[in-house]
């Protein structure tokens, strides 16, 4: 990699020409990286809840995954949390994710190239971006998780220096911001479950895959593809 300068920036309808990489750590592409190690064939992403329904209605055997204003949806079989496919088989199986800012940031966007990214396949990510400059990394949500991600994944693919632990203690950052937030108490329970999740999305490179996706209308299909190999 190297040879380019990457955009960073934060999210906007419209389409880029070149490589478009939509990152959201806590934690829709977190758990969409967790999915698709589970065996998920596929992952449908939508922008609103009622979308998703009917996307399932139509996809016999699909699966619902995601969040509405970070609680689980009625009628969902998985909320927005990574560490809930530990020890779950999804082989073969569609997932349909709506969430507040992963999933929208799809919809609202496009271009040649588009990619889903968090910490979990950063490298992998970049180098798959790499392929298609020029590079724009969207940053979905404004807390500090999202452009801790981007600053890794702009130096993995500018050839700069590259700092994990920098990435680690944004992605802390933010989720603390997220926590700081929280519009009701939670039990110590819910605290626990939350950290495991902050945990697990700030786990830099658990997994060697990129998420691609390729647009069919409104839904946005990601699949799991392996990058190109660097030698």
């Amino acid at each position: 990699m190297g040879g380019a300068t990457t955009e960073i920036t934060g999210l906007t309808r419209g389409t880029h020409g070149g490589a478009l990489v939509v990152i959201d750590v806590i934690r829709a592409f977190t758990t969409a990286a967790a999915a698709f190690a589970a065996g998920a064939a596929e992952i449908h992403c939508v922008e609103h809840l009622d979308e998703a329904r009917a996307r399932r209605d139509a996809h016999p055997g699909s699966v619902l995954m995601g969040e509405e204003w970070g609680e689980h949806p009625e009628g969902f079989d998985f909320g927005n949390s990574p560490v809930q496919f530990d020890g779950v088989d999804l082989t073969g199986r569609i997932v349909i994710q709506r969430t507040s800012n992963g999933t929208r940031g799809l919809a609202w966007t496009d271009a040649p190239l588009v990619l889903a990214a968090a910490a979990t396949n950063a490298t992998a990510t970049a180098r798959s971006a790499a392929t298609m400059p020029p590079v724009r990394l969207v940053c979905t949500g404004d807390d500090a998780e999202d452009r801790a991600c981007a600053e890794l994944l702009a130096a993995m693919i500018d050839g700069r220096p590259v700092d994990p632990d920098a990435a680690v203690a944004g992605i802390r950052a933010g989720a603390d911001q997220h926590r700081a937030r929280w519009d009701r108490p939670r039990t110590a329970a819910d605290v626990a479950a939350y950290q495991a999740d902050v945990d697990a999305c700030a786990r830099v490179d658990t997994y060697g895959f990129a998420m691609v996706g390729r647009r069919i209308g409104p839904v946005v299909v990601l699949r799991r593809v392996d990058p190109p190999s660097t030698g």
